[in-house]
């Protein structure tokens, strides 16, 4: 075993499911490589899986203990007996190493004919390409796939999942009157908070009197005026009370002036700089806005807005955009949002859309898209209990012997406030429930 998990291993588990031959396990404190099952990924790659997408770099080589290509691939050959690695086996060995094919070797006894000098030079006879040879990996013929039936639970309102959105989306009716005209004379202050919580604000409040766009314009001429005033204040604690009426004092309104004007071009960047519609604009807060959104969030977060944040793990962290691990993550019922609409809560969640790669021999013989999970929903508690199967047999055979692809989950989603029904729909691998509070 040449490869080795030093100490500095963070514990993100990134490497586990990627290791062909369930090498790696969790240790304490860190991730570790049982010896007799590492092949450095020879015979499946040409590169150290774990290596790859280790994202501190402390899958290495171990200096005390270093292991010979032919150690590896006869190891790999007695750890997969059902899987036939031939000759020319992937290996981190041979990458970015050329072969050819052997030359045809002369037949014996023939001899070179002789050529006439006067004699013309005959035309190039040029070789027909041979036909194409088959892939020998079976690719499965696309199967239709029939729509999946409507599923009805306890606790389901008798109306359908549309409905059940036009009645708490929109329609200006999720907060109380008093919250909404307080949201549209504050658009002052307002405006200074950060693009996100504008936007939640913009979707609870449903009015044409605000939007994100137009609480940060407001806000921006309320600054014009605000940081002036800041700056004369600054002046006067500088000197004395008399000093509003000197002609120094006109400095300090125009670098306040100067301040509130660069502030409102970065703040409007998108729309001045790239052409953007206001609609597509992202807004940043003002200089004081940061602070005021802590406040503010808090308060905030009891009435409005996405109650649940996405994870999307990537290489052991959260970020965006990685599909790999948010694949991953989506096996065990964790991608899914949390957003509150006033009279209801809206959940959205992922389910598991690819099959993993993993070496063994009876994955070649599956499609890469993951079949329809079964599921169940169910109120208990003030907690939605989410369960997600995977029905098909042949997959569930495979992942019932490989590390970090569960065949099944139970996601448990507690909720603030009691619920009293939901309405749900499932389509094309996406479960969203509408909950509507008591």
């Amino acid at each position: 075993m040449a490869t080795m998990i030093t100490a500095e291993c963070i514990n993100c588990g990134a490497c586990e499911p990627e290791c062909p031959n369930n090498a790696i396990s969790q240790g304490d404190p860190v991730y570790v490589i049982a010896p007799e099952l590492c092949t450095e990924c020879v015979g499946f790659h040409d590169y150290e899986a774990c290596a790859a997408v280790c994202p501190v770099d402390v899958c290495v080589t171990d200096p005390n203990n270093i292991e010979s290509e032919d150690v590896l691939v006869a190891r790999a050959r007695a750890l997969h007996p059902e899987v036939t690695i031939g000759d020319s086996f992937q290996s981190r060995f041979r990458k970015g190493v050329a072969t050819t094919a052997p030359a045809a070797a002369a037949q014996p006894g023939a001899a070179a004919a002789p050529v006439a000098a006067a004699k013309p030079a005959a035309t190039p006879v040029v070789a027909k390409a041979p036909p194409p040879v088959p892939s020998a990996k079976p690719v499965p013929a696309p199967v239709k796939k029939a729509p999946q039936p409507k599923k009805n639970f306890a606790n389901e309102l008798p109306l359908s999942f549309d409905e059940a959105m036009k009645q708490f989306q929109s329609g200006g009716s999720t907060q109380p009157g008093w919250f909404r005209a307080a949201v549209i004379l504050g658009q002052p202050l307002i405006g200074a908070l950060p693009h996100g919580i504008k936007k939640r604000l913009e979707v609870a409040v449903q009015s044409s009197l605000f939007t994100a766009g137009g609480s940060t314009a407001v806000n921006i001429v309320h600054n014009a005026v605000l940081y002036p005033l800041i700056a004369v204040g600054v002046g006067i604690a500088a000197h004395d009370p008399a000093f509003i009426f000197d002609k120094g004092v006109n400095n300090y309104l125009l670098v306040g002036l100067l301040l509130a004007v660069l502030e409102g071009v970065f703040r409007l960047k998108d729309g001045l700089f790239k052409a953007k519609p206001a609609d597509e604009m992202e807004f940043p807060p003002a200089i004081y806005g940061g602070p005021l959104a802590l406040i503010a969030d808090s308060m905030l977060s009891k009435r409005i807005g996405l109650v649940r944040q996405m994870p999307i793990p990537v290489e052991g962290f959260y970020s965006k955009g990685f599909v790999a691990k948010r694949e991953r993550e989506r096996r065990y019922g964790n991608i899914y949002t949390v957003e509150d609409y006033g009279g209801a809560f809206l959940m959205r969640m992922e389910f598991p859309r690819w099959l993993p790669e993993i070496g063994v021999k009876s994955r070649e013989q599956l499609s890469d898209e993951m079949p329809d999970y079964d599921y169940d929903l169910s109120l208990q508690d003030g907690q939605l209990i989410v369960k997600g199967k995977c029905t098909d047999e042949k997959v569930r055979k495979i992942s019932s012997s490989v590390g970090a692809f569960p065949p099944e989950f139970t996601s448990i989603i507690p909720f603030r406030q009691r619920i009293s029904g939901f309405a749900h729909q499932f389509n094309d691998k996406n479960l969203e429930v509408l909950l509507v509070k008591a």
